[in-house]
C-alpha cells in the first residue's frame, strides 16, 4: 500500500533485531492503508529487516546502522516520507489492536487543531500510559529527576520498584481532551504539525521526545489530543530491560539536565 493508496505513514525504529517490528506490522493488519518505514538502527538490522519483509510492498527499510537514536531516526527519514498525511513514530515493541490505522486517520480528521494525537498505550502493568502529561513539568521537578539519574544505582532501584515502568499514569481524562504531551513510545503527528513548521530535529538519541513534541505543538499553537479509541499494547522490554537500566539512567541524566534548563527558560 506504499504511495497513493496509503493514508498514514508508520515509522518504526528498530534497535537490535527486527522480530518486534515484524509483529507490530502484522498487528496493523494485512489490508491496513499504511506505508511502513522501518529505520534499521543497529548493525545487522538492515539485512534482517530486508529479509523479514520481503514480499510486503508496504514496508520500506532505511539503513541507519550508525544508530542515530529514536527521534533522530525520524528526522533523518523525513525526506522519504509524505508529510501531507499523518506520520506515526513508534517503538518497535508495540502491538496494535484491530482497526488502529483507520481510527487514527478518523481522529486526525476529527481534530483539525491537533498537531499530535496520543492513542491509548497499554503498558506492561496494564495501565494506559497516556495522556501522560496534562501540563509541562516544572524546571524544579526536572532538576530533581536529573539528580536521581546522576547515580545509576539509585535510578535503577526506582525502576526496579516499578518493574521497569517509569512513566506516570493519569486517570479520568476524557477522550479528546487537550493535554501537554502524550507518551513517547507512539507519537502520531498530524499534517498540520508539518504544515506549520513543526521540527523533529531533536538533539538527543533517546528520552524526552514527548517534551520536545509537546513544546513544539505549544509553539505552533496546535493541540495534543488524547484519543483512547486507538489502542496499542506496549511490551516495554526494548529500553527498560534490567541489564540496561544503568545505561538508561546515564543517558537520561544528560537529557534531563538539558530539559531542566529549557524548562527554566520557558517558565515551566
Amino acid at each position: 500500500m506504499t504511495g497513493a493508496g496509503a493514508r498514514l505513514t508508520w515509522v518504526i525504529v528498530s534497535y537490535g533485531g527486527v522480530d518486534d517490528a515484524v509483529h507490530l506490522v502484522e498487528s496493523l493488519g494485512a489490508d491496513a492503508p499504511v506505508d511502513v518505514v522501518l529505520c534499521a538502527n543497529r548493525p545487522g538490522d538492515t539485512a534482517a529487516a530486508t529479509t523479514a519483509f520481503t514480499g510486503d510492498p508496504r514496508v520500506r527499510v532505511l539503513s541507519f546502522e550508525d544508530n542515530p537514536g529514536y527521534l533522530p531516526a525520524l528526522n533523518r527519514a523525513l525526506p522519504d516520507i509524505d508529510t501531507s498525511r499523518p506520520v506515526v513514530l513508534s517503538n518497535c515493541d508495540l502491538l496494535a489492536d484491530p482497526g488502529v490505522v483507520d481510527e487514527l486517520v478518523a481522529r486526525v480528521e476529527a481534530y483539525p487543531d491537533a498537531g499530535w494525537l496520543a492513542p491509548s498505550v497499554i503498558g506492561s502493568l496494564g495501565q494506559d500510559q497516556n495522556p501522560n502529561l496534562l501540563r509541562p513539568p516544572s524546571a524544579r521537578w526536572l532538576r530533581a529527576l536529573a539528580a536521581v539519574h546522576r547515580f545509576p544505582p539509585v535510578a535503577d532501584l526506582l525502576l526496579l520498584r516499578k518493574e521497569g515502568h517509569s512513566s506516570r499514569t493519569v486517570d479520568g481524562v476524557a477522550a479528546g481532551t487537550a493535554v501537554f504531551a502524550g507518551h513517547g513510545s507512539c507519537v502520531v503527528l498530524t499534517p498540520a504539525f508539518f504544515a506549520a513548521g513543526g521540527s523533529c530535529d531533536y538533539p538527543f538519541a533517546l528520552f524526552g521526545e514527548e517534551l520536545w513534541f509537546g513544546r513544539e505543538c505549544a509553539r505552533l499553537g496546535l493541540t495534543v489530543r488524547y484519543v483512547p479509541s486507538a489502542v496499542l499494547r506496549h511490551a516495554e522490554h526494548a529500553a527498560t530491560g534490567r541489564r540496561r537500566r544503568g545505561h538508561v539512567a546515564r543517558v537520561k541524566y544528560e537529557g534531563l539536565r538539558w530539559w531542566a534548563r529549557a524548562a527554566r527558560d520557558a517558565g515551566w
